[in-house]
């Protein structure tokens, strides 16, 4: 027992030292100059705070609409690359962090939006359990992926970030639901719902559901969007079946990305009672009309197998085919199809039969 004592003991002398070394890492690199620096145009009805860290410039209370536009650093962790393409699991290879915060009048940030006439607009709602500066990074993030071939805005709600404020952040999503079909209209007036692309991650699809329906009520007909994109939706999967139609008078294509290893969706599902959409597996949801990816195939490659768009290669890229090319799914590069119920949907996988290559 005293051995087994003594060796729990170094174990954790160890675990510690090496969480040390590694805070003590990751501070000197995130201290040095950004080997390269990322922006993103930002719409949020967050509380701005007094703090003079960009990071923490606003919280999850709930606020006034703000245009900003957040700038991200990046700097390389050395080796990382090479043990990241070898590996099936996510690695992360630089440190990332919030350099600027710039607010703008909102003539400035449709001027932005409007510098380029012809690529796509990518409206990113995100789910429960993200932060500002997560939202930041993220934003950064799939604008990197997409490069030039679009423009990303990312409306930031008031999410707590915090696990255990889930019915506070679902409240918060509703309660966003006005601003964001605002945010929706102006944009179809600025840019046009043929270039216009709505993507929702998790329980973000709520507070875009919750948006159209909204501009339903406030009469508003015609397109919104050119493309709806569901990236595990955390919403009734019968509730939406019963919707979609109405959904399609609004929306001229809608994609759905769904998988078995998503366990914060199992967790909802067990929650709320009833199949989420996002969920594969015997409760896939395959409509006609609907384009239904399941990602399962892929693996987890992140522990909670939520955030799948980002973290896991394959999804990534076929994501920014959709979006930068607008390409559908039969012709991508990474899909096989499938058939549930008389009805197509896709698969994603990476064996050479589903014609592995990257996007040009």
């Amino acid at each position: 027992m005293k051995r087994l004592a003594i060796s729990l003991l170094v174990a954790a002398i160890v675990v510690l030292a090496s969480t040390a070394g590694w805070l003590a890492f990751s501070l000197h690199h995130s201290s040095q100059p950004p080997e390269e620096i990322g922006e993103v145009l930002i719409v949020t009805n967050r509380h701005m705070t007094e703090n003079p860290d960009p990071a923490a410039r606003f919280d999850g209370r709930r606020g006034t609409l703000r245009h900003l536009r957040c700038e991200v650093g990046y700097r390389p962790i050395p080796l990382t690359d090479d043990v990241a393409g070898r590996v099936n699991f996510f690695v992360p290879t630089d440190f990332q962090k919030i350099e600027a915060v710039e607010l703008l009048q909102a003539d400035t940030f449709e001027s932005a939006i409007a510098a380029d006439a012809t690529n796509p607009v990518v409206l990113f709602v995100h789910g429960y359990y993200y932060g500002f500066e997560k939202t930041c990074r993220m934003g950064v993030a799939l604008q990197r992926m997409l490069d030039d071939n679009a423009t990303v805005i990312m409306f930031s709600w008031p999410s707590d970030a915090n696990p255990a404020d889930y019915v506070a952040d679902q409240a918060d999503v509703e309660w966003s639901a006005p601003t964001l079909a605002d945010l929706m209209q102006r944009l179809r007036t600025r840019v046009g719902p043929d270039r216009l692309r709505v993507v929702a991650h998790s329980l973000g699809t709520r507070g875009v559901l919750f948006a159209l329906g909204w501009l339903g009520l406030e009469g508003k007909s015609g397109p919104v969007a050119d493309h709806l994109v569901l990236l595990a939706p955390d919403y009734d999967a019968t509730a939406f079946r019963r919707q979609f139609e109405h959904i399609r008078k609004m929306i001229d294509r809608v994609t759905l990305y769904a998988s078995t290893n998503d366990t914060p969706l199992l967790v909802s599902q067990t929650l709320h009672g009833y199949p989420r959409l996002g969920r594969a597996g015997e409760h896939l949801t395959v409509i006609e009309g609907m384009e239904t990816v399941d990602v399962s195939g892929v693996g987890r490659y992140h522990p909670t197998g939520h955030e799948y768009f980002f973290y896991h290669p394959v999804v990534a890229a076929d994501l920014v085919e959709l979006l930068s090319l607008g390409t559908p799914p039969g012709e991508r590069a990474h899909t096989r199809s499938r058939s549930r119920d008389g009805l197509a949907y896709w698969t994603l996988e990476r064996s050479e039969s589903s014609r592995l290559r990257e996007p040009e």
